[in-house]
């Protein structure tokens, strides 16, 4: 079956790198000094890894997360006749009261709003002589000093804030801090027994205070019990599986600097290049601007010459307009002229008509005619 999706938030054996490995599993392999022979309950059990690393030791285990594609994963991959993987709520934990004698909740803190009665269900379901180990990041180291905002996480607790929620349900409680360190492992060929030992301290010389903490591990009781926290616990990695993981990046960083290097090496002579292009450019551009600069110097004289032969013909037009005006002028009182003068001439026609008419009733008069006769007017 596919594992769900890696987000970085839920770890996946496999997925995410050895420093996520080794925190998460830190956690579960110190938890088996409480399991052996113990019912356990594993609050937010993701993928499943921690609850099947558990059933180990445990007589018996149940394992609740919310989500179901990671509770139908985890049934599938860590089937044991002593696990069994449910859906549900942390904050409303479908169990009787005081029915584990380890409760773990792991990074569980600051995925939900409201943390006091998640740990007030620990509480609940924790038996009074049992223990609950209770995990969550230091907001000032792991978000405040990175500047750095976990999009999964919902509320984030400060050291007072994680101490004084833990004192409102536990009588009683042992404040642990975990962070991935530095170091050295001696093995033995073979060893006379099975002892071993945490030889812890700073690095010679070195003057800087100690890597502050990036998560807080408590183990909580509902009464007061003789301690029982390691004053340090150490997970070896035999395997050198973060040492490999570095050396990986590390050649793939070199690898990316060669590669960085041959680009620039070929940038640097594309830039060459690019030069020499461009100062052919900036002598081509240079021309092109001079030519510009000429033709604009020749458009200008155009300019000014079609200005000057637009004045002239705005001249000639005014003049032909001023001639046309007189010529005009001249036509109408010629036009005048020629009207009087038909008047005229038709005043004098009928003038002529009617001495005309009068010459005709003249000549048929009888006067006219003894007149003729006699020699006197002509026929």
């Amino acid at each position: 079956m596919k594992p769900p999706d890696f987000t970085g938030e839920r770890y996946i054996p496999g997925q995410g790198g050895a420093q996520l490995a080794y925190e998460h599993l830190h956690r579960y392999l110190l938890a088996l000094r409480w399991a052996k022979g113990k019912k356990v309950l594993d609050v937010a059990s993701g993928s499943g890894y921690g609850a099947a690393l558990l059933s180990q030791a445990a007589s018996q285990v149940w394992a609740l997360e919310l989500d179901r594609p990671s509770v139908l994963y985890a049934r599938h991959t860590w089937e044991r006749s002593n696990l069994i993987f449910v859906q549900g709520d942390a904050t409303s934990l479908p169990f009787e009261s005081a029915s584990f004698d380890l409760v773990v909740a792991f990074e569980i803190l600051e995925h939900v709003q409201d943390s006091r009665e998640l740990v007030r269900e620990i509480a609940r379901v924790v038996h009074r002589g049992g223990v609950a180990l209770i995990s969550t990041p230091d907001k000032a180291r792991y978000s405040d000093a990175r500047n750095y905002s976990n999009p999964f996480h919902v509320r984030e607790l400060y050291r007072e804030e994680f101490v004084a929620l833990l004192g409102e349900y536990f009588p009683a409680f042992e404040l642990m801090s975990q962070q991935v360190r530095a170091g050295s492992l001696i093995v033995a060929e073979n060893p006379a027994a099975a002892d071993e030992e945490v030889i812890a301290g700073h690095f010679p010389g070195e003057t800087r205070t100690a890597v502050d903490p990036m998560y807080f591990l408590a183990l909580c009781r509902l009464e007061q019990a003789p301690h029982e926290v390691p004053a340090l616990s150490s997970y070896a990695d035999l395997s050198d599986y973060l040492f490999e993981e570095w050396r990986d990046r590390e050649q793939a960083l070199l690898r990316e600097i060669s590669n960085l290097d041959s680009e620039l090496e070929q940038r640097g002579v594309w830039g060459t290049q690019l030069a020499d292009t461009i100062r052919d450019r900036d002598q081509t551009l240079g021309r092109v601007l001079t030519e510009i600069g000429e033709r604009d110097q020749t458009i200008r004289e155009l300019q000014d010459e079609i200005r000057r032969e637009v004045s002239k013909r705005d001249q000639a037009l005014t003049e032909l307009r001023r001639d046309f005006d007189e010529r005009t002028r001249w036509v109408k009182e010629v036009e005048t002229e020629l009207h009087n003068r038909d008047r005229k001439l038709a005043e004098t026609m009928q003038e002529l008509n009617t001495v005309a008419a009068r010459l005709a009733l003249i000549r048929h008069s009888t006067l006219y005619r003894a007149l003729c006769r006699l020699g006197l007017l002509p026929k």
